[in-house]
């Protein structure tokens, strides 16, 4: 069953997958869902809270470009209960030779699609959910990311 009272953060910088996120997270019965698009916005919402968010989820690449290690951020914050985290890039295309041909920008992510996002969910609303190991990971390896083993759908971190 669903519990209603969840807080949940959204933080992504890119508004297209913020809203993908929060439309899988309503139609799975969610709804306090706070969408932040920059990572001092992030910052601000949880360190600010008066109560924890009982789930982050959120786009490791802005904190990464700011030199923000999220997975120990979210480990060591009390406002933070669950995180779920996911890598997300721009992918690089060669020009095209007809510029015409291309109407819209391109990106390559690994968001979390309905099914981990409905398993995550049970995770976090059971009542014996694993604090040691409250931050999980999704995605593949990103190329020259040190510390970082292969992901298969979904791992503690």
């Amino acid at each position: 069953m669903t519990d209603k009272t969840l807080r949940i953060l959204i933080a992504d910088e890119l508004d297209e997958q913020v809203v993908q996120i929060e439309r899988t997270l309503n139609h799975l019965g969610y709804f306090r869902v706070v969408p932040v698009a920059s990572l001092d916005e992030l910052m601000t919402m949880v360190q600010s809270a008066f109560e924890p968010f009982d789930l982050l989820i959120a786009n490791t690449d802005m904190a990464v470009r700011s030199g923000v290690d999220l997975p120990r951020f979210c480990k060591a914050s009390p406002q933070v209960r669950h995180a779920l985290l996911y890598e997300a890039q721009k992918a690089d295309l060669p020009e095209p030779a007809d510029p015409s041909q291309i109407n819209a920008g391109v990106s390559v992510a690994q968001l979390p699609d309905s099914e981990v996002l409905k398993k995550f969910m049970a995770i976090v609303e059971s009542p014996q959910a694993p604090m040691e190991n409250k931050v999980r990971v999704i995605g593949e390896q990103t190329p020259g990311r040190k510390g970082r083993g292969q992901v298969a759908g979904l791992r503690p971190l």
